[in-house]
């Protein structure tokens, strides 16, 4: 069963953005559809205020987990476009009472361990994500960790399946724009690596996909996804196109995609630049290099191998 965005009800908080590439709505949910949020509420620049965990729907490059769509956005604040790139607070959680226990989740493509999963390990520190220096990232709230049955959509072109526990945690920079890193653990390192293998399958084929949502939606194609770095546990892409919502925000973009799976963990970090941004750095290959060998050390050091 693939729930889609935007979701939320019970036990949800969700990061909602108006920035052009980002992800808009990421929610961390077991529950049932929810009204989009209002952006009315977003935080000064630099100083997100928050008073709930961020959640997952499904990243482009817009913001904690649950049995729901992914890290891309949800949500009809997409078609915001770039008008903004203020960041909302999530809403409130509602009572366990809010929404129907989900239904028993249909067999996923992914492959399920036999084991027990451990918790994923902690996120990275603001100061490690891309371009930090000039972005100023600051996380929006603690971390969302919770278990997970379903399949988790990442963007519009790669979902996560048979992973046990999803871990997601948001962040905002100085330009008002998102970053969300989506953690899964798996019951064995096999399974961790199929759905590893399956998200850059997805990747490699998102120049056609993100195309086809273009052309669904009236919008010329211009989609170019490349992979930008290679390491031993990690590929890097970049995609410039012209979003769609409601996963992504209207308009040019570049979003960065960093996946890397090592053991039982496949975390996947996301940003989006909007083509109206001013100040960011641009990211080289050499750039997305060291990301991936950064996010690859932080998993070895959790994994204390």
């Amino acid at each position: 069963m693939k729930l889609k965005n935007p979701t939320v009800l019970r036990t949800a908080a969700a990061l909602s953005t108006l920035t052009a590439g980002a992800l808009v709505t990421v929610v961390l949910t077991t529950g049932a559809h929810s009204a989009p949020l209002d952006p009315a509420a977003a935080p000064a620049a630099g100083s997100p205020s928050v008073t709930a965990s961020p959640t997952p729907a499904g990243s482009a490059p817009a913001a904690a987990p649950a049995e729901a769509a992914a890290p891309a956005p949800s949500g009809s604040a997409a078609g915001s476009g770039a008008a903004s790139n203020a960041v909302a607070a999530p809403p409130t959680r509602l009572p366990d009472s809010a929404a129907p226990k989900p239904a028993a989740p249909a067999p996923s493509a992914g492959r399920a361990g036999t084991g027990t999963a451990a918790a994923p390990p902690a996120p990275l520190p603001a100061a490690q994500l891309p371009d930090s220096a000039a972005a100023k990232w600051k996380p929006i709230a603690p971390p969302h960790t919770q278990p997970v049955r379903h399949q988790i959509q990442l963007n519009e072109c790669a979902e996560v399946n048979g992973a046990a526990a999803w871990q997601q945690q948001g962040y905002v920079s100085s330009f008002h724009t998102p970053a969300i890193q989506d953690t899964f653990t798996f019951t064995d390192a096999a399974a961790a690596q199929d759905s590893y293998h399956a998200v850059l399958t997805a990747m490699d084929g998102c120049q056609a996909t993100s195309a086809a949502r273009q052309t669904a939606s009236k919008i010329t194609p211009d989609a170019q996804v490349t992979r930008t770095a290679t390491t031993a546990d990690g590929i890097a892409y970049a995609r410039q196109w012209t979003g769609v919502a409601p996963i992504s925000a209207a308009g040019r973009q570049t979003n960065h995609v960093y996946v890397v799976q090592r053991g039982t963990v496949l975390t996947v970090l996301q940003y989006a630049v909007p083509a109206t941004t001013t100040g960011a750095t641009p990211q080289t290959p050499d750039d997305d290099q060291k990301q991936l060998t950064l996010i690859e050390a932080e998993l070895t050091t959790a994994a204390g191998s």
